[in-house]
């Protein structure tokens, strides 16, 4: 998308009503799970969507409003919102590209998979090598990243790349650009 049509008055009226549906999402529900530190929230939902109608752009501009509101409350010092900025932009930056040359319930399928697969990949690392050692200034161990990191974000990837899947077609006339 060129820069004209990205920041044109519709996209960025969707573009941010979309960032303030994720700031609502990011705080509630969130369902805590193992440990009490992750928490599975829907606020990548309208990033997925926004960002599979509009772009990679568009996309990281409402994970980037979601975060900045996200930092108002924040009880990490700004380390989860971090976190979260950089395990939703590893899932939405290659599942927008891949979703970009194959439109298609097939192509969607293709891009939520290897978008989950990266944000998989980039939390072990990000997790292993900078955020644990931000809050805790040591360095967690295999073991905690392999039955912790790595499950939460496969079962947080799973949840929402069914629903990006099942609810992104019937939205989609709302979330496109009338030409």
């Amino acid at each position: 998308m060129n820069r004209n049509k990205m920041l044109s008055t519709a996209n960025m009226t969707r573009i941010a009503i979309l960032g303030a549906i994720s700031s609502v999402l990011f705080m509630w529900p969130e369902i805590t799970v193992i440990p009490p530190f992750y928490k599975l929230d829907f606020s990548t939902l309208p990033v997925l969507l926004g960002g599979f109608a509009m772009g990679a752009g568009p996309g990281v501009l409402i994970v980037a409003i979601k975060d900045l509101i996200g930092l108002t409350h924040s009880g990490t010092g700004g380390v989860g919102e971090l976190a979260d900025f950089i395990m939703t932009c590893a899932m939405l930056i290659p599942a927008v590209l891949v979703y970009q040359r194959k439109k298609s319930r097939m192509g969607a399928l293709i891009s939520l998979a290897i978008g989950s697969v990266a944000m998989i990949v980039v939390s072990a690392l990000v997790n292993a090598f900078l955020l644990f050692p931000m809050l805790t200034k040591a360095m967690p161990s295999l073991e905690f990243i392999l039955t912790s990191t790595i499950p939460f974000n496969l079962l947080k990837a799973v949840v929402i790349s069914a629903i990006t899947y099942f609810v992104y077609k019937p939205l989609s006339p709302v979330l496109h650009v009338k030409r």
